[in-house]
């Protein structure tokens, strides 16, 4: 079994380390709980280019700090405190021993999500890391869902697990992956829904299991 997987608010809980961290930083700047909910929403699970959110902050706050700084301290500031998701690492190390081939697919940079996985401890839990800036293509892309099939011998049934339902679901299914959805305790809107869904990822990842295993009484 080949088990593809999303990194930010999948394996890792980028959202509450991300969080803190702009808690900290409007606190600094004078800023109350209004600004961080604002910085919270623009950085959109980091989906918003770090140079648009540095400059919005510019803006905002009336910074002299220069973007340049700026898009470095969102890059790097909050991966110090980030932790994995409860669960996911006891996972992980029971799914390496069922012979479970463990691939992680991010988008993002290189830097970055790699000292995720070191400062969490998942970079050992692991068999394979596809980060988008490094293979030039980022999900929805198909073919960054292709690069981890040719990476992965004898890769069998197929899994991509992701919070994201474009990046994550819809573009891993364009491939003829099957889909878990990390909802997060949201509702699937449209059309294709994934395969199965769950709240957190070892419950996603358990249901996954359970198809391609399933229970006989």
């Amino acid at each position: 079994m080949l088990l593809l997987m999303d990194l930010d608010n999948t394996l890792v809980d980028r959202e509450a380390a991300f969080s803190a961290w702009a808690g900290r930083f409007v606190a600094e700047r004078g800023g109350g709980p209004g600004d961080v909910d604002w910085l919270i929403e623009l950085d959109a699970d980091g989906y918003t280019a770090r140079d648009r959110v540095a400059a919005a902050l510019r803006e905002r706050f009336g910074l002299a700090e220069s973007r340049d700084r700026l898009v470095e301290r969102l890059l790097r500031e909050h991966v110090e405190e980030i932790a994995p998701i409860p669960g996911v690492p006891e996972q992980l190390a029971s799914l390496g021993e069922q012979g479970v081939r463990r691939v992680v697919v991010s988008n993002g940079s290189e830097w970055q999500q790699q000292r995720k996985l070191r400062v969490t401890g998942l970079a050992d839990l692991v068999d394979d890391v596809i980060i988008s800036e490094a293979v030039g293509c980022k999900k929805p892309d198909p073919e960054i869902f292709r690069i981890a099939l040719d990476r992965s011998p004898t890769p069998g049934e197929a899994w991509m697990i992701g919070d994201h339902p474009d990046a994550d679901v819809r573009g891993a299914a364009r491939v003829g992956l099957r889909t878990g959805w990390v909802d997060r305790g949201r509702r699937w809107l449209g059309d294709d829904p994934p395969t199965v869904q769950a709240v957190t990822a070892p419950a996603v990842i358990e249901a996954a299991i359970s198809v391609r295993h399933p229970y006989h009484s």
